[in-house]
């Protein structure tokens, strides 16, 4: 039972709404836990307690009517960004209501301006200026600063309007592989690259002359699991020797007021799911992936020399022994310093 307790506060914690509810029944419980204490101690009755408590909010006092307003007025202020969002949440909410949908379907993706080795190049640039060599930045807060620099919009295109495609950013670590589309901060510390959720350790920016050779090396500290599956100790390390990490992936609703409602794959999937004994539409539900341990990949051109055979075959043992510290980062650096421009899938 206490278990079965345990895992619903850890499940719901980070919930906007349910962790309040949490807190306050944290509250509730350390309050009167030390009154009953309080009462046994000093041998008074837990009533005689009450009422004297209950006396002691019903003593009148006398406040200045200017103190009393220019308390609202520094409430207002400190929660006027608050009150603004939720504003802006419900106009955007009638305003999508009465919307014509035709407008938003016709709506095109801008055209890419040039090759992506050329427009990586740009934004390295523009990210990591005075840079000429691979270097490190080991704060997170400073590294998510730099990916959304790299990774701001606009980074996808229309790919019927230019001959250079539509997505000129991708990850690669070893066998897997896939365009960026988007990129947004979460915290200090996490980031939200389309669906992955990562943790930022540190990143390495390479960046030279040589402009079709830049990448980004990003490196993902574990994060707790959301409760939807409690894995055990076992399946989260027999996830890491096949894989070299362990993931979690799930969906999230986002409800009324920033209120997010976490649930499994297998919902997502189904579009559907049940809460508290009801089944309830999950249609527009998000996808996520979160790393339970440390993962790593780079971020490049997708005409880098890195979306090529050599660095698919070969890069995924470099990963993971970078993961299990049997190697250091420079081990992968001094690799892909081999490659050249000639051996991209896309010349």
């Amino acid at each position: 039972m206490i278990n079965k307790i345990m895992s619903a506060i850890i499940k719901n914690w980070e919930d906007p709404v349910w962790s309040k509810v949490i807190a306050g029944s944290i509250l509730l419980v350390v309050s009167s836990v030390s009154t009953s204490l309080y009462s046994i101690f000093y041998s008074i009755s837990i009533k005689t307690i009450i009422l004297n408590y209950w006396n002691y909010l019903n003593v009148g006092i006398s406040i200045r009517l200017w103190h009393l307003i220019g308390a609202i007025f520094i409430y207002s202020i400190v929660h006027s960004y608050q009150m603004l969002k939720v504003s802006k949440h419900l106009f955007s909410k009638m305003q999508g209501a009465y919307k014509d949908t035709t407008e938003v379907t016709n709506q095109k993706l801008p055209r890419a301006p040039r090759h992506s080795t050329s427009f990586f190049y740009e934004r390295m640039s523009s990210a990591f200026p005075g840079i000429r060599d691979l270097t490190w930045f080991e704060t997170p807060s400073t590294a998510i600063e730099r990916l959304g620099l790299l990774l701001k919009d606009p980074i996808e295109f229309d790919p019927e309007s230019s001959q250079f495609g539509g997505n000129p950013i991708w990850w690669f670590r070893g066998t897997s592989s896939n365009s960026i589309s988007s990129f947004g901060k979460i915290d200090r510390n996490t980031a939200l690259m389309d669906f992955k959720r990562l943790r930022v350790r540190r990143i390495a920016a390479y960046h030279t002359h040589v402009y079709y050779k830049d990448f980004v090396y990003v490196e993902v500290e574990g994060e707790r699991q959301t409760g939807l599956y409690n894995l055990s100790k076992s399946d989260i390390e027999s996830a890491v020797n096949r894989l070299g990490y362990s993931t979690e992936e799930y969906g999230v609703i986002k409800n009324f007021l920033s209120w997010k409602t976490l649930i499994s794959r297998e919902d997502y999937d189904d579009g559907a799911t049940e809460i508290r004994g009801k089944v309830r539409n999950a249609q527009d539900a998000e996808l996520r992936v979160r790393y339970l341990t440390t993962y790593n990949f780079i971020i490049a051109a997708k005409g880098s020399p890195y979306n090529s055979d050599r660095f698919t075959n070969k890069s995924n043992v470099i990963f993971n022994k970078i993961l299990k510290n049997e190697v250091e980062p420079s081990v992968l650096f001094e690799f892909m310093e081999t490659f050249r421009k000639n051996e991209s899938r896309l010349v």
